[in-house]
């Protein structure tokens, strides 16, 4: 968990907050996302509630579109894992966005929600055997990132079998300094140096290696360009020695702002930078873009429980904890918390907010400046559209939430 926040004073009522349009604006009843009442909406149901705004969504995948007009031919695949949730599948698929999975219960989902096996792409890592015949069952294309697991992939498929390589160029970007957020150098991915082994691997297995593939983490910032220019170079430098390359995908990252200060890469500035380094009429360039797709269509909904003080510290626990939503215990990352039937009053107290799971760690924030709040309040927590409802668990049976897609 970060710091306490330094002391700026008062929030002036006035103030547009940060946080203020696309999905979310402020109407005669408060808070309003995709048109609609918050309060009104969080009324309908008991317990948390998870609302995404669907035209939010397909204004993220339009503007992605734009960015990658300039290329001869594209491919965007949203990472399920970001929220699996039927609906927004569904509207993946009717965005004409195809799917990056990362283990065979994906592929099902994805399969189940109407995607064929050519719109399917899997990076995923420590397969097992079980995992390797289900891929080769269901037909996705797969990015592998050891020799190995190459060889036993070749033993259940066809000869000719298109594969691509996960490369770790070994950048670091995201979040912060954050080890969850930044793949450098992490357990995840190919070293160049190893690169031509396994590429030979494939050859001598029968595969036929198409992609070269990257994920360098998320939350990319706009200073980490020089970054994500570096790593493209690591797969322009690969690319030659792949002779039967159709494919660079450059995987996710993009992101969005989850506080005031934050400055993520721009996605004319990312496509920018792709097209630079390999132009725009060579490989199909592939991306798995999921936190920049859904992050900020969704927000969750919670109702302030108890509030106390204990050693000097104002504290609010709320009706949900960190099975419902993991992003502060498990990344270290702290969401936007907005009083849905005052969202502009002005923020005059320090309060720490904790959840409803019987953990030390389950605590949203420490020591953030907000209004007053008090017993039956509601807050919305944004952005929560990704890494949210997908990693929740109900551990202390505290794991339930109803969500909602807004046409």
């Amino acid at each position: 968990m970060s710091a306490p926040l330094p002391d700026v004073g008062p929030v002036a009522a006035n103030t547009v907050p940060w946080w203020m349009g696309g999905s979310l604006a402020v109407g005669a009843n408060g808070l309003e996302v995709a048109g609609q009442s918050v309060a009104e909406l969080a009324a309908e149901v008991d317990g948390p509630l998870y609302l995404y705004d669907g035209a939010r969504v397909r204004v993220q995948i339009a503007e992605v579109r734009a960015a990658l007009t300039p290329f001869r031919e594209t491919r965007i695949c949203y990472a399920m894992k970001a929220n699996r949730f039927g609906p927004l599948l569904d509207l993946m698929r009717r965005e004409g966005v195809d799917i990056d999975a990362c283990s065979p219960r994906e592929v099902a989902v994805a399969r189940g929600a109407g995607f064929v096996a050519a719109q399917i792409s899997v990076t995923a890592s420590s397969l097992s055997e079980a995992d390797l015949r289900a891929f080769a069952a269901s037909g996705p294309h797969v990015n592998f990132d050891h020799a190995p697991t190459l060889r036993r992939y070749a033993q259940l498929v066809p000869r000719g079998t298109r594969v691509g390589l996960r490369i770790d160029p070994g950048v670091h970007v995201g979040y912060g300094v954050n080890s969850r957020t930044d793949y450098g150098d992490s357990r995840l991915g190919l070293s160049p140096a190893d690169a031509g082994a396994a590429l030979a691997a494939a050859q001598d297995a029968g595969l036929v290696v198409d992609t070269l593939h990257m994920h360098l983490g998320w939350g990319i910032r706009g200073k980490d360009e020089v970054h994500f220019r570096r790593a493209l170079g690591v797969l322009a430098d690969l690319a030659p020695r792949v002779p039967d390359l159709r494919c660079i995908n450059v995987g996710g990252g993009l992101g969005g702002r989850l506080r005031p200060g934050d400055d993520p890469l721009r996605a004319e500035r990312w496509a920018a930078a792709i097209g630079e380094v390999f132009g725009h009429g060579g490989p199909v360039i592939a991306c798995e873009l999921g936190t920049h797709l859904v992050a900020a269509a969704g927000i969750l909904v919670a109702q302030v429980t108890a509030t106390w003080t204990k050693n000097g510290e104002r504290w609010a626990g709320l009706n949900v904890g960190q099975a419902a939503n993991v992003y502060a215990a498990h990344y270290g990352l702290e969401l936007e918390f907005v009083v849905i039937d005052r969202p502009l009053a002005m923020a005059t107290e320090r309060v720490s907010i904790g959840g409803n799971i019987n953990e030390s760690g389950d605590v949203f924030t420490r020591q953030r400046l907000l209004p007053p709040l008090a017993e039956g309040d509601r807050v919305a927590i944004l952005p929560a559209g990704a890494y949210g409802s997908s990693m929740a668990s109900d551990h202390c049976l505290r794991g339930g939430f109803i969500e909602r897609l807004l046409p």
